[in-house]
């Protein structure tokens, strides 16, 4: 008798151990994924999206696709600018994948809060457009992926 009691209290015991340091683990990986982090927002019914970004969980800049004009043209449509809102050093740049390529929007060289000219260029009304943020220093890069809109 005693020893079954023995070797379930001894289970017990190993059993907890392993939870207590699953917990542990989990919680590292936690604090190990804290960094750049990129949000898109709602598409609106005519194709207009916004893409945030944010580090440690701070709201460091956006990329904003605006699929048509506003305020009597002043804002273009078929365009896409970046803001940078937090002087850490990086910029944010935004990059056309798809339809067209080339085609960059960036706050490289100024510092926060500073908003990048509007990036423009006429494309067909609903052609799906693809587009990617990324905070950048010199060559190193953190991206969001390639999120979607429309024309």
């Amino acid at each position: 008798m005693r020893k079954r009691l023995r070797n379930r209290v001894a289970t017990l015991l190993a059993a907890s151990a392993l939870m207590c340091g699953s917990s542990l683990t989990l919680g590292a990986t936690n604090a190990a994924a804290a960094g750049w982090t990129f949000e898109k927002g709602a598409v609106s019914s005519n194709g207009s999206f916004s893409i945030g970004a944010y580090y440690n969980g701070t709201y460091a800049g956006a990329m904003v696709w605006n699929a048509d004009p506003l305020n009597g043209g002043s804002i273009p449509g078929d365009a896409f600018q970046v803001v940078d809102r937090l002087s850490d050093g990086r910029g944010m740049e935004a990059t056309m994948i798809s339809p067209t390529t080339g085609r960059v929007a960036t706050t490289r060289g100024h510092e926060a809060t500073y908003y990048s000219p509007w990036n423009t260029g006429n494309l067909d009304e609903g052609t799906p457009v693809y587009i990617q943020l990324c905070a950048v220093k010199g060559d190193y890069a953190d991206c969001s992926l390639a999120y979607s809109g429309h024309a």
